[in-house]
C-alpha cells in the first residue's frame, strides 16, 4: 500500500518535471506551435478585452498565491499539517520558479495593444497567471480529497479545475499576453510545483485501501474532545471515509463532556466491545481515556487534536490527522506504560506522559488557555516568565525500597517518556515501555543555579547538583506544605504526598511501524 502511494506521488513529479525541461529546451523552435492561435487581440476599450483583463487582474500571482495561503492555514487548523506545508511550498515553487525561468528564458511577448497592463509586463515564458492559477487549482483537488470532502465536491472540482485552467489559458492568448508555448509551458511548470510539494512533504491523493483479511464487521470508537475540533465536518468526514475505505463498520461516536472528560466514554468503548478506540483531544483527553482502558487488551490510536500532544510526540505518531489516521488502522501496536496515581482523599488516577509537582503545575495554571490556542506551545513561554523563581518546598523523595532523600524543591517530576514542550528533552533515556520511572528534583537556590540548570537541560550535558534524576519502579513523594500538582498537562489540584507505580505494558497503543519502543534498562 505504501509503495502504490508513493509511486503515484513521485510518477507525476518526475512526469512534469521531464516534460517541462523538454518544452523549454524547443522553445526556440516552437514558432509552428505558436502559429496555431490564429486571432488577433481586441482593440483598447474593446468590452472583449475588458472581460479579458479584469480575468487577468483576478488570476494574478498576486492574487491567487495569497489565496493558496489562506488554504495553508486552513489546513493547518484541521490538523492537516502535512497538506498545509505542501500548499505553502506549492506557492513558493510555483512563484519563484516562473521568475527564474522568466529571465533565464527571457522571451518577448506577442505585440498587443493591451500591453500597458501590469499583468503583460515582464518576459512572456512561461506564462506566470497559468502557473498559478494550475497550482491552485490541483492544491485545490488534493486539499478536498485529501480532507475526504463528498463525492459530489471532488467531482466538481475535477471537472471545474480543468475548465479553470483553460479559461485563464485563453484569456492569456486572447488579450496577447502569451503564446501557446508560454501557456502550455505554465501548466507543466505549474503541475511540477504542486507535484514536487506534496513529495517533498508525503502528501499523497487518498486510494482506497486494499481490504484487509478479517475487516468485515470490524468496529471502532471514536472518543473526541468537541473543544479540541476546530471544525467537526471535515473532522468528521475525515474518519468515516477512512474506516469506510478500511471495510470497517461506521464508527461509534462518543462525544466528551465538561463534567466527563473521558471516564464514561472508555467504560462504554468496552462495554460495546469494539476493536479499536481513536482518541482525539488534547493530552487531558489522551491521559484519561488510556487510563480507563490500561488493562483492558484494547487497541488504542491517537489522532492529536491539542496544544501539546505530548505522548504522540514521545512516540512519533504524526500530528497530522491524515497521517495519524494512517498510523491508527496500518501501524504496529506497543505495549506503553502507564502511570497509577494515588494521592490521599482521592480516587486512583492515571498518566501516560508525567506528573510535575510546584513549578511545572504553577505554570501550567497560570497558561492561558485561550492563548495556547492561539499560539500553541508559545504560551507556556509566557506563562512560563512568571515562574523562573518558585519558592521551594521541603521534598522527601522515597524510590522503591531505597533510602529516602530530602531537597528544597521547586520541582519534581515523574516521567513516563523522555520529552517535555516543545520537544524539549528532559529525561535522557527514559522510554514509555521500559517498566521505569523517571524522577526529576530540581532546587536550584539562585538564579545562578537556575541558569546552569536550564543549560544542562538544553545541551543535555551533565546535571548540577541542583538537578537530581533517578529511576525505579515505585515513587512515593512527600511535601513539607501543600503543592500543586498536575497530570499529563491538567492540574489537578494540590496535595502533600503523591504515590507512583508503573503498570508496564498496561497499554496497547498503535505506533507509526518505523518506531520501535525498546525497554531501556533495568534497574
Amino acid at each position: 500500500m505504501a509503495e502504490q502511494r508513493s509511486r503515484f506521488t513521485i510518477l507525476p513529479a518526475v512526469g512534469f518535471g521531464l516534460a517541462f525541461l523538454a518544452w523549454t529546451l524547443l522553445v526556440p523552435v516552437l514558432d509552428g506551435i505558436d502559429g496555431w492561435w490564429r486571432f488577433d487581440p481586441p482593440p483598447a476599450q474593446h468590452w472583449l478585452g475588458q472581460i479579458g483583463s479584469a480575468i487577468s487582474f483576478a488570476t494574478a500571482s498576486a492574487v491567487l498565491y495569497p489565496v493558496l495561503l489562506i488554504a495553508a492555514w486552513w489546513a493547518s487548523r484541521r490538523q492537516l499539517t502535512a497538506l498545509a506545508a505542501s500548499v505553502v511550498l506549492s506557492a513558493a515553487l510555483g512563484f519563484s520558479s516562473a521568475v527564474v525561468v522568466k529571465h533565464l528564458v527571457d522571451r518577448d511577448r506577442p505585440e498587443s495593444p493591451w500591453d500597458y497592463l501590469v499583468t503583460q509586463q515582464g518576459p512572456a515564458y512561461p506564462s506566470s497567471h497559468v502557473v498559478a492559477i494550475t497550482a491552485a487549482v490541483m492544491v485545490m483537488l488534493v486539499l478536498v480529497t485529501t480532507a475526504r470532502r463528498g463525492k459530489a465536491t471532488i467531482l466538481a472540482w475535477r471537472i471545474a479545475g480543468p475548465l479553470l485552467v483553460l479559461v485563464v489559458a485563453l484569456d492569456r492568448l486572447l488579450m496577447g499576453a502569451n503564446h501557446v508555448s508560454d501557456v502550455v509551458g505554465g501548466v507543466l511548470l505549474g503541475g511540477f510545483a504542486v507535484s514536487l510539494a506534496n513529495l517533498v512533504c508525503g502528501v499523497h491523493e487518498p486510494r482506497p485501501a486494499e481490504r484487509r483479511e478479517g475487516a468485515e464487521g470490524k468496529k471502532a470508537a471514536v472518543i473526541y474532545n468537541p473543544t479540541k475540533v476546530v471544525d467537526p465536518t471535515i473532522f468528521r468526514g475525515l474518519i468515516e471515509r477512512r474506516i469506510e475505505e478500511e471495510g470497517w463498520e461506521p464508527p461509534i461516536w462518543l462525544s466528551t463532556t465538561a463534567d466527563d472528560p473521558g471516564y464514561a466514554m472508555a467504560k462504554q468503548a468496552v462495554d460495546l466491545g469494539v476493536d479499536l478506540v481513536l482518541v482525539a483531544g488534547g493530552d487531558g483527553t489522551v491521559r484519561v481515556v488510556c487510563g480507563q482502558l490500561a488493562g483492558t487488551g484494547m487497541d488504542v490510536a491517537i489522532v492529536p487534536s491539542g496544544t501539546g500532544n505530548l505522548l504522540a510526540r514521545n512516540l512519533d505518531i504524526p500530528l497530522d490527522a491524515d497521517r495519524a489516521l494512517g498510523v491508527a488502522f496500518e501501524g504496529d501496536v506497543a505495549e506503553i506504560d502507564v502511570l497509577k496515581v494515588q494521592v490521599p482523599e482521592r480516587d486512583d488516577d492515571y498518566a501516560v506522559v508525567m506528573c510535575g509537582v510546584g513549578a511545572d503545575a504553577a505554570l501550567l495554571n497560570d497558561t492561558d488557555e485561550d492563548l495556547k490556542n492561539q499560539i500553541g506551545v508559545a504560551a507556556y513561554v509566557v506563562a512560563g516568565l512568571q515562574h523562573v523563581k518558585v519558592n521551594p518546598v521541603r521534598t522527601t523523595v522515597t524510590i522503591d525500597d531505597d533510602e529516602p532523600f530530602e531537597r528544597d524543591a521547586s520541582l519534581t517530576m515523574v516521567a513516563n517518556v523522555s520529552d517535555l514542550q516543545a520537544g524539549l528533552t528532559l529525561m535522557p533515556g527514559a522510554t514509555a515501555s521500559d517498566g521505569i520511572l523517571d524522577v526529576l528534583v530540581a532546587s536550584p537556590r539562585n538564579q545562578g543555579e537556575l541558569a546552569q540548570m536550564a543549560a544542562a537541560v538544553v545541551a543535555q550535558s551533565d546535571a548540577p547538583d541542583s538537578l537530581v534524576r533517578k529511576t525505579g519502579r515505585t515513587v512515593r513523594i512527600e511535601l513539607g506544605e501543600p503543592q500543586m500538582y498536575e497530570l499529563d498537562g491538567d492540574v489537578i489540584g494540590e496535595t502533600s504526598e503523591l504515590c507512583f507505580e508503573v503498570q508496564q505494558g498496561a497499554l496497547r497503543l498503535r505506533v507509526p511501524v518505523a518506531h520501535h519502543v525498546h525497554p531501556r534498562r533495568g534497574r
